[in-house]
């Protein structure tokens, strides 16, 4: 009988919210560098646009684990010291990076209990980022092209904080609207020549079914 009671509660717990959760979002933000050797200088942020799929697996109602994949747009511009053989003294080079990454986000999800027909979430999780495409330009003093062999880390690993709002406009499908920060802890290059960390603030906006 006991065993009953607790399979009967169980179910009704379980059916009281939908235990997952797809949907689509995007998300304009602007990126910027952390420059971590003394020679680089001039950081400007730039505007980028993201978009991605997510999904959210809810083991309890408001706490739960979440995933999916983010298409992001890593852009920056930055100034260091031509080094070059050919260049002349203290000139110096700038460089404008356009990089995509397909990042795949894990991180734990918790939301409080229905405010009308709000709930506030938090996430907190980690997203390892895969290269997909660069478009690096590099400019001296005189705005003329210079060419550089630059080698890249494939992966881009990134500590995700978010957090934000979901307004529910029937039964489980609701709006999403969150501030997203996206903090890369590890250096895009492959040599040590040049320390750089790309990062990102957003709002995302989405929608789940």
């Amino acid at each position: 009988m006991t065993l009953f009671v607790i399979i009967a509660m169980t179910i009704n717990a379980s059916a009281q919210y939908k235990p997952f959760q797809f949907g689509l979002k995007v998300e304009p933000g602007v990126g910027w560098a952390k420059l971590n050797s003394e020679h680089l200088s001039n950081n400007k942020s730039k505007i980028n646009f993201n978009w991605g799929f997510v999904g959210n697996f809810y083991f309890v109602e408001n706490y739960g684990l979440s995933t999916g994949f983010n298409v992001k747009f890593m852009n920056n511009e930055y100034s260091f010291t031509d080094n070059r053989p050919e260049a002349n003294a203290n000139s110096t080079i700038t460089r404008t990076i356009k990089n995509q990454y397909l990042e795949i986000p894990l991180g734990l999800t918790m939301r409080t209990e229905k405010i009308g027909d709000l709930r506030i979430l938090g996430n907190v999780g980690y997203g390892m980022g895969f290269l997909l495409n660069t478009n690096e330009k590099n400019y001296d003093i005189n705005k003329e092209e210079v060419l550089m062999e630059t080698k890249y880390n494939k992966l881009r690993h990134a500590l995700i904080v978010k957090l934000g709002v979901e307004y529910y406009v029937h039964k489980a499908s609701c709006l999403t609207a969150a501030l997203v920060f996206n903090n890369n802890f590890a250096n895009i290059y492959k040599d040590n020549q040049q320390d750089v960390l790309l990062n990102n603030m957003c709002l995302e906006i989405g929608f789940m079914f």
